[in-house]
């Protein structure tokens, strides 16, 4: 119950922020989601035993985002900001004299934190923006967010009903073959209903294909975040969504499909 009532709480603010809002506030969305998630897998590294430059790691997050806001079309400045970043986490790990093994892992470990949250929500800034033959980017984004939730659903309730067989035993006892073919039929309906609502004019095969390649990479995005928590010792990344734990639990499949979704538009539709 507590799942179901903090999803009919967030989903209005998600429809208004995306829908009508104007595109600072899906920043401000964006930028607020990735502190969180961002802070959530710090937590995950330092309970595997990484020394993260934290507070300049979310620095480094925020300047990402504002790039991609204020450079949508260019991707240097972005790959500047990543480079830039590195290289200040080794200037700051110079500190670490007496530390020198954590030199490594702390730079590592912050950097993957950039591209994994980080750039990975700051491709979502840029595809709201876009504008395909198809519809705008933020239908593009409404369909990103309902399949990876439909496919969630869908894993979920058919694993409880029909699970049998483990997914991943080491990493989630708890997912199943048969939940993962539940998400995958949970994607295709959520194609189908995209399709009536945000992309009428797309073709339904086209987003047949794409919400099943979603919903793949998104169960991936789901297991590797198992695969943090689990390495980190952790049952949840935080508790602050009632019945969802963490932000980054909630969009650990987000984070693996905003890329093709990106790839997508841009690429294959020739976004503009």
């Amino acid at each position: 119950m507590k799942r179901v009532l903090t999803a009919l709480v967030l989903l209005p603010v998600l429809i208004a922020i995306i829908g009508y809002a104007p595109p600072p506030c899906f920043l401000l969305l964006v930028a607020g989601a990735t502190v969180l998630a961002l802070e959530e897998f710090f937590f995950l590294a330092t309970q595997s035993g990484l020394e993260v430059f934290r507070l300049p790691g979310h620095g480094s997050s925020l300047l990402l985002l504002a790039t991609f806001y204020g450079s949508p079309a260019n991707a240097w400045p972005v790959l500047f900001v990543l480079v830039a970043s590195c290289l200040l986490f080794f200037a700051l790990s110079l500190r670490r004299g007496d530390r020198l093994p954590t030199v490594l892992p702390g730079v590592a470990g912050t950097m993957l934190g950039l591209l994994y949250v980080s750039l990975t929500l700051g491709l979502l800034v840029v595809v709201q923006r876009s504008s395909t033959s198809w519809g705008p980017g933020k239908a593009w984004i409404f369909f990103l967010l309902l399949v990876v939730w439909f496919g969630d659903t869908g894993a979920y309730y058919t694993g409880r009903a029909l699970g049998r067989h483990a997914l991943a035993p080491l990493i989630s006892p708890k997912k199943t073959i048969e939940g993962a073919v539940g998400g995958l039929f949970g994607n295709v309906l959520a194609a189908f209903l995209g399709k009536q609502i945000f992309l009428t004019e797309a073709p339904l095969i086209q987003l047949f294909l794409l919400s099943i390649l979603l919903g793949a990479v998104s169960q991936i995005g789901d297991l590797s975040e198992s695969a943090l928590k689990r390495g980190a010792g952790v049952k949840d990344s935080s508790n602050l969504l009632p019945g969802h734990g963490g932000m980054l639990d909630r969009i650990d499949g987000v984070l693996f499909a905003s890329p093709v979704m990106f790839g997508y538009v841009h690429f294959v539709l020739g976004r503009s």
